[in-house]
């Protein structure tokens, strides 16, 4: 997936919100000039013609003839466009009116209110109200383009206005985020020049918390590779000191060979050779099994496995180095499912029984049992085992937990071991989820080493 800029959709997402915002001021505006029938302009005239109407006094005789009425001053340099404003009595004598004003009335139909009319070809806006006797009318009106024209003025001022405070609140909010992001940058910058495996944890001061979780997690994982790296570290320096002593017996033997002059000793250094050699393939599968498993090179494949199958077929390999140890194999299997990776279990048997058959003297036994374990609660599903047992020389309780570590060996054992065996074993069970049991083995001797699986939602197979 194509990465994108913060930065860029930050800018995107305001320049955005200040279009929208700037739309719906827009249409607010367009709306107010299209109902300017109803705007405060006709507020304005209804209060010129309500304040000309109380100023007439009560007891007024407007007697005489009818004809064209008085016309107040004109002020040309007023500066401003004024109202025009009639003055009728009876509806058909004009007794005053505002220089400008048509002859004919503002509103012919002298009805109260205001209204949009045509007088001699010129569109007014007026608003015209009567006294209680009806006879004196007062219309105030203005031209319908110079409404429109304030109207639009006010518009424009309201636009300009909201688009200089929008492009401000803009700013500020680019602003705002490039200074949260600047100690962002600023962490991106220093961990760009680190050294090569420098896994000091990230600093958390200067940032926005919201990003305290995600640095969190990156120190999580950076604490991670250091253990890795360290456990790495120390598996090559035990690798090696683990290989120096077999190449080197390894080298001895076979210069004793090419020394020897009797056939006997020539052979008898060529059977050590041979045994030193096995030792070494052993030591190096078990080197890479162990390499691979710990660096998760290989993600086990947890397809279902019949074990009891699988238990069968280890076991024959098994048989021919039993009977040449002079050791005896047992077998109690009962069918049983896990999901598991078929490979890597088959690894965690062979050490098993590799390691049992090694520590049990001749003419001992080893025992391989595997099937379900009854549920611990009714409706719970049950757990599928695994077993290794033998007679051998045991190993003491209080030693058993450490006998998984790599490189070690119990203390008193006569028979020389890598001490990789069971920490694989160890490691598989724990990309299994599965759980390792110790106890006395067979006859009160001997070790027991258990490995629980989890169980599966299926019903365990009838035997």
């Amino acid at each position: 997936m194509k990465s994108r800029s913060f930065n860029a959709q930050l800018v995107l997402v305001i320049v955005g919100v200040i279009a929208l915002c700037w739309t719906v001021v827009l249409a607010a505006v367009l709306t107010q000039l299209s109902l300017n029938r109803t705007s405060t302009w006709d507020e304005k005239l209804a209060g010129v013609a309500t304040q000309l109407l109380v100023t007439i006094p009560a007891d007024s005789r407007f007697e005489g003839r009818a004809g064209p009425g008085l016309k107040l001053r004109e002020f040309p340099d007023a500066g401003y466009e004024p109202l025009a404003f009639q003055i009728w009595v009876d509806r058909n004598r004009l007794i005053a009116s505002t220089p400008g004003a048509p002859e004919s009335p503002l509103q012919p139909g002298f009805a109260d209110g205001a209204a949009s009319t045509l007088v001699e070809e010129s569109q007014w806006r007026v608003y015209s109200a009567s006294d209680s006797s009806g006879r004196v009318t007062v219309q105030v009106g203005n031209l319908q383009s110079v409404v429109d024209a304030d109207m639009r003025h006010e518009a424009a001022h309201a636009l300009i206005l909201a688009t200089v405070l929008l492009v401000i609140g803009g700013f500020v909010m680019w602003a705002v985020s490039q200074s949260t992001l600047k100690p962002v940058r600023a962490l991106g910058a220093a961990m760009r020049h680190r050294r090569s495996f420098d896994f000091t944890p990230l600093p958390l001061d200067g940032l926005p918390w919201e990003l305290h979780p995600l640095v969190d997690s990156f120190n999580h994982v950076l604490r991670q590779l250091d253990e890795a790296i360290e456990g790495e570290r120390r598996f090559i320096g035990d690798a090696a000191h683990e290989l120096r002593t077999p190449l080197s017996a390894l080298q001895a033997q076979a210069e004793i060979a090419l020394r020897a002059t009797d056939p006997q000793d020539k052979d008898a250094a060529l059977r050590k050779l041979l045994v030193v050699a096995r030792r070494s393939t052993r030591l190096s599968e078990q080197l890479l099994d162990l390499a691979r498993i710990n660096a998760g090179a290989k993600i086990p494949k947890h397809a279902q496995a019949d074990l009891s199958t699988l238990v069968q077929h280890v076991a024959q390999e098994f048989e021919v180095y039993a009977s040449q140890n002079q050791r005896s194999l047992f077998l109690d299997v009962h069918a049983c499912t896990i999901p598991g990776d078929v490979d890597e279990i088959g690894i965690l048997l062979r050490n098993l029984l590799h390691n049992a058959m090694r520590y049990t003297a001749e003419g001992g036994n080893v025992l391989v049992r595997c099937g379900y374990e009854p549920p611990a609660r009714i409706g719970a599903v049950p757990t599928v085992y695994l077993e290794v047992a033998d007679d051998g020389r045991g190993v003491p309780a209080a030693e058993r937990e450490a006998i998984f570590e790599r490189f070690h060996r119990a203390a008193g054992t006569p028979v020389r071991g890598s001490g990789i065996g069971l920490s694989l074993v160890a490691g598989i069970a724990k990309s299994h989820n599965a759980t390792i049991q110790t106890d006395i083995g067979l006859e009160g001797r001997g070790l027991m080493v258990r490995v629980v699986f989890p169980g599966m939602a299926a019903s365990p197979r009838a035997d």
